[in-house]
């Protein structure tokens, strides 16, 4: 292992740490008691996580990706479809919907907050569209609400990948509040990351819900009329519940996550302001949005040189989502949509991520501030 970054990417460890007696008093009756409490505290997890969302259902799942997968197809999205959605994100975002079957249609995003533009969308809806999937992407709300008219216009469903965004708000309500199902990802680097893979999918609809509970427990009825100790399955499902050790320790955490988001949004007002004078530009966002940050995401003409600068310097600086996804090998083929994404390009080639993670103190943000800030008066581009 290399000498730690000064400003690091993430210091969740230091805050188990802090909370070790809770983690370990939540950790222990699943290690060494009843087998039946795991599923008491997934239980006890999705209840939480629906009221601090506000919705009326929640499934928590073993991963983001398979949770796209599960809500699409709990949308009845299948062979022959086709989702609309947005070039820089994971590939897990464009694989969902080509496991399903379907084929992912690719929209433009805004300059400002890099999230679909939904100024784009209605061209790109053919026959065949069934689903728009817009992505929060770094944490910046989708205009979800605004997607909302077209899809209901177009009795298209909508699925949001809100991965890095557990924390945000939209037009006055959580994000997620204006799709059908949302996906929040648990993964340790995320607003509110476990120590492993793991995601929560919330809806309001009583049939998608089902459709998910179904899919997530293997496909098994539990409520058929059969024989004591036999058992029936209506669907070929999947085993992919979330396991119980990060339920527990994601139980501990969500209180937490509140005052995580304030220190996140105080971390990005402070680079903000800190990197107004300089040649980065950084995100903009519509006055009803309240985003979280995974990252702090701004643009530059010298993103390879910056970025190499940064963790130089010991400021762990990524550059997420480049190339666009369809620039990957296995989307060789070409997808609908590639040949007109020119922000989209733009953004590849000019994001580098700082970062945000909650543990950072003044000293340390006033450091990356400034040592930015340096740099580019330095760099060519």
């Amino acid at each position: 292992m290399g000498v730690p970054f000064r400003v690091p990417r993430s210091r969740a460890n230091e805050t188990h740490f802090r909370m070790r007696a809770e983690i370990s008093a939540a950790l222990e009756p699943i290690l060494f008691g009843d087998y039946r409490h795991s599923y008491e505290i997934r239980a006890q997890l999705e209840a939480a996580f629906a009221r601090e969302v506000g919705a009326r259902y929640a499934v928590a799942v073993h991963s983001g990706t398979i949770g796209l997968f599960l809500a699409l197809r709990a949308c009845g999205i299948g062979a022959g479809d086709e989702v609309i959605s947005v070039a820089n994100s994971d590939i897990s975002t464009t694989g969902a919907i080509s496991q399903c079957g379907a084929r992912p249609v690719l929209c433009d995003v805004l300059e400002d907050d890099y999230t679909m533009n939904p100024a784009l969308v209605e061209a790109l809806i053919t026959a065949k569209t069934r689903a728009l999937l817009p992505v929060d992407l770094h944490g910046h709300p989708a205009n979800v609400k605004a997607l909302r008219t077209i899809a209901d216009k177009h009795q298209l469903k909508i699925i949001e990948d809100a991965a890095l965004a557990t924390g945000a708000r939209d037009h006055g309500a959580p994000v997620g509040s204006f799709a059908d199902v949302t996906m929040f990802s648990f993964a340790p680097f995320k607003p509110l990351g476990s120590a492993g893979n793991g995601a929560m999918l919330v809806t309001n609809d009583d049939g998608i819900h089902a459709e998910l509970r179904l899919l997530t427990g293997y496909g098994y009825d539990p409520a058929g009329d059969i024989t004591l100790g036999y058992q029936n399955y209506v669907a070929e499902g999947y085993n992919v519940p979330l396991d119980g050790l990060q339920a527990a320790l994601l139980l501990v955490k969500l209180p937490k996550l509140r005052a995580w988001t304030a220190q996140r949004r105080a971390i990005a007002a402070a680079l903000e302001e800190g990197l107004a004078d300089t040649r980065a530009l950084t995100p903009r966002f519509r006055p009803e949005a309240e985003p979280t940050f995974r990252s702090y995401a701004i643009r530059v003409n010298c993103q390879a040189a910056l970025h190499r600068e940064l963790r130089e310097a010991g400021i762990e600086a990524v550059i997420h989502y480049a190339p666009p996804i369809y620039h990957y090998t296995v989307y060789a083929a070409g997808l609908p949509g590639a040949d007109n994404l020119p922000v989209t390009d733009m953004l590849a080639r000019q994001i580098v991520n700082l970062p945000v993670t909650p543990e950072l103190t003044a000293d340390e943000v006033n450091y990356m501030t400034e040592t930015t800030a340096k740099l580019l008066q330095g760099l060519q581009g």
